[in-house]
This record gives C-alpha cells, structure tokens and sequence, in this order.
C-alpha cells in the first residue's frame, strides 16, 4: 500500500471533524487585525486631525525605545515623517499577531498528528486501507488551505477599509502572506517535532520552547544587530518592511523552510511505528515522589507547564504595557478616541491620565488571568470526560477532596500568576518619572482577583450541573472584555456595562475620589457570591453521576 493512499478522504474527514474551529480561527484572525486597523488610525489623531507631533510621539515611544523594539520588532522608518499608520501597524501588529496564532497552530498540529496517536485514533484509521503519511498530508493540506483563505480574506478586508498609507493591495497582500507563511511553517516545525517526541504534551512544549527561544534571540538581534535577525525564522514575520519597503523575500524564505521541513518529516515519520517516537518516553522513577502522593500535588504536577506557560507570558505583557506608561499622556492628548478607548480625561494631569490609563489595563490582565483560571479549573471536567477521574474514585477519595483540591489550585495559581503580571508592569514602569509606588500598584493590581473568583465561581456551577457546556462560560469572558474594553467608545448603556464583574472593582473617578481606588463594599460582596456559588457547586457535584466522553 503507497504511503498516501485515502489522503484525500482523510482530508474530508478532518475538514467535517474540525470545520467549526476552523471557521473560528479564520474569524478571529480577521477581527483581531480588522479591529487593530482601527485603534491605529485613532492614535495619530489629535481633536480629529491628523498631527505632526502626535506622528512624532508615536514615533519616540514605538520606533525610539529599545524596549519596545525588543517586544515588537524593529522599523526601516528613520524619522517620524514617514512613520505612517501603515509604518506602525507593520512594526507593531505583524509580529505580535503572528505569535497568537502561532500558538493556536502548534495546538491543533500536536492535536491532529501525535495526540491522535496517543489516543489509539491513528491506529484504528491504520487498520483499514489508509497509507503511512495519509493522515500527516490531511493535516497539511488543511493547514495550506486555512492559511490561503485566511491571506485572501484578510487582504481584501484591509484593502476595503481603504485606511491612509494602507491602500496599496499588494502591501496588503504582503502583511496578510506573511502571517500566512509563518503560521504554516509553524504548522510544519510542529509536524517534525511530533515525529521526534513521545506525546502530545512534549510536542506543544518542545515547539513552545523552540518558538519562546527564537522570540529572545530576536529581542536580542533587534535591538543590537538587525543583520542577524535575518538568521531568525521567527524574524521573517516583520522583515517584510509592509507598507514601507515591501519586501517579499521572507516569504520565500519561510516557504522554502516549510517544504525542507516537511520533507524531513515525510522520511522521519516512514521509518518508525505508529504511537513511537524517536525520542523514547522517559521510563521515570520507580517511585514517585512525596509531592505526586498527594491529590494537591499530583494536580500542581499537571498542571504545571500550564502554568509556567501562561506566567511567562502574562510578565511579558505587563511589561508591554509598562513601557508605555511614560508616553502615554503625551499620546492621549486631545486626541478623543483614545481617552473614550482608556476612559481617558485628555485635560488630566499626567499622574491623573496615567492612573486612569492603568485601570484598563489591570482590567485587560485581570480578564486574560481568569482565562488561565478557566482552562485550570476545567480540568476536572475534562479529566472526568476522558474516564480518569472513576480511577481516582476507586480508591478513598471523597468528591468533596477532589472538587476543592481542583477549585483551590485554579484560584492559587491564577492569584499568583496576576500577580507575576502586575509585577511585571511594575518593573518596567518603575525607572520613569510617574512610576507608581509597588505597594499601590499591588493593591490596585491584586483586587482584580475577586471577579476572577467570581467567574471561577460560576464554572464551578457548571462542572456541576452542566458538565458538558463549561465552555459557555468563555461567552461572559468575551462579553467581559468587550465591554470593558469598548464600552466607554461605542457608549453602551450602564446597566449594561454593570453587568460585567469587572466594573464594579473600582469606585468611579471624581474629583474627590482617587482613580484606583478599590471598592471594598463591592469587592467583599463579590468575593462572598463567589464562595456562595463555589459552595452550590459542590452540593450539585456530589449528587451527580460522573461523566464520560
């Protein structure tokens, strides 16, 4: 039988598998640029009028500090004449955008190819006429054809929303290939790696780490010699210069990678077994430790690439917005959209404008902490869905250990995690001239936990009584943010806005009452639902039946 006999049929069967998530990721891929656009074209604004010294500002604070070099990729632009909308979006948008869905793509490449194998799925398509490299080729072509429509789509949209020094088709074009170039040559970093390592969750880390070591390298090239940068596969997301240069070598570059990878993969993946890798598994200790003994240890110990993953990379976004805490009066400045977008008063003093500037960015950490205290929480659920927990069960295990074992760990380790986030805003900020104390930023910071618990709270409820439907709450954390985030610019109504947890943290800036400045009356009345709910969700939990996939 020839290695990619059934491939095509193999396709289907993943496209009919995985067409909503599909659809899904093509979506957020073009409201997350889309919306992006936007907020770009309002920062150059100042009383509705494009202005030079807001092009100067944005220049100094994006193209003239080295830390955000570091974080966004380097500019060719060398003055700030010519650093355009476009010029900015270029610099600022391609290489962080590229890295979100960088990340989606290992996780569902990892999925596809080696968890299958884990699962015994890839076995069982094996038992029939299926050829050696048919599976791996669905995943391929899938990968190609989701990039395609992803670069058309995107390009046509940036063409139509005809933004100034963004009206070239061909530049956009470029910025939409060059995600599309490097999501794919991700996709096939990850198809070599899962040849090499033994399970899926070695795959993600390994490529994770590969990805996370190329993201340092390049804030090292960037800031000290860009040449180098160009030895950096990563670097070729940004080395296009859109907008300003255009240059397409990157793309060529990353396509050439990707077949050469693949390649290697092909002739890896046709000399060993099915559910084997070149790397065997760690045999591990006779015994396990004190920590695995324990049902609180053995959870931390699964949980802990998670964790480590989602600190580092909440510390990094502290820093972001860190550094921008310096300019960020000089940019908001008359310019109206942006105070409405920070809720913003652009005739505040410095201090005032920065204070007002950090409540929506604590509520921006807050809401992407609680996404790391969800996906921690529901792993009892999916742990139950996959048959694990009845093990569990067997032995002399209440449900009442195991449901608040798993419900403390997700509110710990999202506490600890918001607070490496705040920290990190706090490091980069504390070298500028209205740095903000660390014990007032802590509390400010810190309080955002209560409504993180009260989400906890409600998938607790859930897990209980609707175990199968926890992602609805990924709805609320959406509605969470857009209203956080946009509320105050599209002007919703208030009692629309109150029904968001997030914006009953903080009493309501006046003249008399300091922005930051928690509402403890809120906040204990929160925290005390929250446990409430928790408690409620245990009653439901032990009077149910355990479920399964």
């Amino acid at each position: 039988m020839k290695p990619l006999t059934k491939t095509f049929g193999m396709f289907r069967a993943l496209l009919k598998r995985d067409w909503v998530r599909l659809s899904v990721w093509v979506i957020m891929v073009l409201l997350f640029v889309g919306s992006g656009v936007t907020k770009f074209s309002a920062i150059f604004e100042v009383n509705g009028k494009s202005s030079p010294a807001q092009q100067a500002t944005i220049y100094n604070l994006f193209a003239g500090n080295p830390a955000m070099v570091a974080l966004f990729g380097p500019t060719p632009v060398k003055n700030a004449a010519a650093y355009t909308i476009g010029a900015v979006f270029g610099q600022t948008m391609t290489l962080i955008t590229a890295l979100v869905f960088i990340i989606v793509t290992i996780v569902y490449v990892a999925n596809r190819t080696r968890r299958d194998e884990d699962e015994g799925i890839a076995e069982l398509f094996r038992s029939f006429q299926v050829g050696k490299l048919a599976n791996t080729t669905a995943v391929v072509l899938i990968m190609a054809l989701l990039q395609v429509v992803t670069t058309l789509l995107l390009a046509v949209i940036l063409q139509k929303v005809q933004m100034e020094s963004m009206t070239s088709f061909s530049s956009n074009l470029l910025y939409a290939s060059g995600l599309g170039a490097q999501t794919f040559m991700w996709a096939m970093i990850t198809l070599l790696v899962a040849q090499i390592m033994p399970d899926a969750g070695s795959v993600k880390g390994a490529s994770m780490g590969i990805l996370g070591t190329l993201y340092v390298i390049r804030m090292y090239t960037d800031t000290q010699n860009i040449s180098l940068s160009w030895l950096n596969p990563l670097s070729w997301s940004y080395l296009t210069d859109v907008y300003v240069k255009d240059n397409w070598t990157p793309i060529v570059l990353a396509l050439a990678l990707s077949f050469i990878i693949l390649a290697l993969s092909y002739s890896l993946e046709l000399r060993r077994d099915v559910a084997v890798s070149y790397i065997p598994e760690s045999r591990g200790k006779e015994h396990a430790s004190a920590l695995l003994q324990s049902l609180t240890g053995l959870t931390l110990r699964m949980q802990r690439t998670a964790f480590l993953g989602w600190a580092g990379g909440l510390f990094i976004l502290g820093i972001v917005y860190g550094s921008m805490i310096n300019g960020i009066g000089d940019l908001i400045k008359g310019n109206s959209q942006l105070a409405q977008m920070f809720a913003l008063d652009p005739k505040a003093g410095i201090a005032a404008m920065t204070a007002q500037y950090l409540t929506t960015v604590f509520m921006v950490m807050g809401i992407i902490t609680t996404c790391y205290g969800i996906t921690s929480l529901t792993r009892m659920a999916s742990e139950e869905r996959k048959n694990r927990q009845e093990q569990l069960y067997a032995g002399p295990l209440s449900r009442l250990k195991l449901y608040a074992t798993y419900t403390l760990v997700a509110w710990s380790l999202s506490a600890i995690v918001q607070f490496i986030t705040v920290l990190g805003l706090w490091i980069a900020q504390s070298g500028n001239s209205s740095a903000v104390e660390f014990g007032k930023m802590m509390t400010s910071g810190m309080v955002w936990v209560f409504p993180m618990f009260f989400v906890l709270s409600i998938v607790s409820l859930l897990i209980a009584f609707l175990p199968r439907f926890t992602a609805v709450i990924w709805v609320y954390v959406g509605f969470s943010f857009f209203m956080g985030y946009l509320g105050n610019m599209l002007k919703f109504p208030q009692a629309l806005k109150d029904l968001n947890v997030f914006a009953h943290v903080f009493k309501e800036t006046s003249q008399t009452v300091a922005a930051n400045t928690p509402n403890w009356n809120n906040l204990w009345l929160i925290l005390a639902l929250a446990v409430v709910l928790t408690i409620i969700g245990f009653v439901g939990y032990r009077r149910r039946d355990l479920i399964s996939a």
